[in-house]
């Protein structure tokens, strides 16, 4: 049996398919992060005024941790497919902007570790974060990490089917 080919023209994911992906992601990390938060003491009121370097130490942990949990729960699908799990429920997935594959190293040092950099930096992470969310109406559909990894995200159902299924709307 032959693969089909991608047709000449891809068609990008929708902004709520987007949504519900990235929601799917989050509460699969949070099942790894939340009881590390909760049982490794990060949530202790003392732990708030402990030096810097306490803090520090704290936050390159969780960030290390939280780093290669999304390999492990992501890498073989980002590597194969250009998807992580919640991708892959919705049909969609990372691509280059012509619609070819991206690969692992790109999608993880170029997409994914900037966003969560962004993240930690004190004051202006979460206005960067919000930006990056926002950036998702634009005509385009990329946000700020799709735009530093030269990514678009594409609904995979319609671009490899010969007639277009019926997509959600935005």
């Amino acid at each position: 049996m032959r693969k089909k080919e991608l047709n000449s023209e891809v068609v990008l994911a929708s902004r709520w398919s987007r949504f519900w992906a990235g929601f799917c992601d989050s509460l699969i990390m949070m099942v790894f992060i939340v009881p590390i938060i909760y049982y490794g003491g990060f949530m202790d009121t003392d732990m708030v005024y402990e030096t810097e370097s306490t803090s520090f130490a704290s936050t390159f942990f969780l960030l290390t941790y939280s780093l290669l949990i999304y390999l492990l729960c992501n890498g073989y699908l980002l590597h194969k497919k250009g998807q992580t799990i919640g991708k892959n429920i919705f049909d969609i997935a990372i691509v280059d902007t012509q619609g070819s594959p991206l690969g692992l190293k790109k999608i993880f040092f170029k997409r994914y570790i900037p966003t969560v950099l962004f993240h930690y930096i004190p004051l202006i992470g979460g206005l960067v974060a919000l930006a990056d969310t926002l950036f998702i109406f634009r005509k385009d559909k990329r946000c700020i990490h799709d735009l530093i990894a030269g990514s678009q995200v594409i609904n995979i159902a319609v671009t490899n089917n010969d007639e277009p299924q019926n997509t959600d709307n935005d």
